[in-house]
């Protein structure tokens, strides 16, 4: 096959489904599915349906210009509750400073029979505002079991700059996190941060998703990117 495709894969809880369509035309030229491969890894199922794929259809790596990659693991996590524990960084200043302390802060989600989505809450006086004091915070929270973190401060939504420093710092200690700003453009502080919350405790799981499907691909030496 000399012309250029595009491959899409799709891993299910059930099955890993891949097709292949004209990069020109968008005409589907072939599609295959196979038991996703839980207990290996999903990953070995992208590259075992990727290889079958070229090979049957005489697709060069190099004839791959795009491919794409979707799943329903975080649905999956959400119902099986496999996610992180999440530390969240609550931020406010002057009269909204009560308010906001207690709306940044997410009791304990149920997402299946005993098992729960847990957060941590910390708060800082957005005038307080510095590398130490957000450092601190952020040990605080590990401390107490966070493995994501979350930034979240009143109004953040027309002004992102002080949720920008804490989500800084935490990415210079390696951490994975997340803006209430980031989530949604809508006021309303409570709903923002628990969905921020909800957001952050699925980011190691599909990031670890994101990352083998990557080099699933990388081995079979095609050079688009995922």
């Amino acid at each position: 096959m000399s012309n250029k495709v595009r491959i899409g894969i799709d891993v299910g809880g059930t099955f890993t489904d891949a097709v292949v369509i004209d990069n020109s035309t968008y005409e589907v030229l072939a599609k295959q599915k196979i038991p996703t491969t839980h207990k290996e890894g999903v990953a070995l199922g992208v590259v075992q349906l990727i290889s079958s794929l070229m090979k049957e259809n005489n697709i060069a790596p190099e004839d791959v210009v795009f491919i794409a990659h979707g799943t329903t693991q975080a649905t999956n996590a959400l119902l099986e509750g496999d996610v992180a524990p999440v530390g969240v960084i609550g931020m406010g200043t002057g009269i909204d400073a009560r308010s906001a302390r207690n709306e940044t802060v997410v009791t304990d989600i149920e997402l299946a029979p005993s098992k729960f989505l847990k957060s941590y809450h910390t708060f800082i006086d957005s005038k307080e505002l510095s590398n130490d004091t957000i450092g601190k915070a952020i040990q605080e929270l590990i401390g107490q079991g966070a493995q994501v973190i979350v930034a979240s401060e009143a109004f953040s939504v027309d002004d992102p700059s002080n949720e920008l420093k804490v989500m800084q710092e935490a990415k210079k200690r390696g951490l994975y996190n997340t803006g209430g700003h980031e989530i949604s453009q809508l006021y309303g502080l409570k709903m923002r941060t628990r969905t921020a919350v909800v957001n952050a405790s699925l980011i190691p799981k599909m990031m670890e998703a994101a990352n083998m499907t990557e080099k699933a691909v990388l081995d079979t030496n095609i050079q688009s990117n995922l």
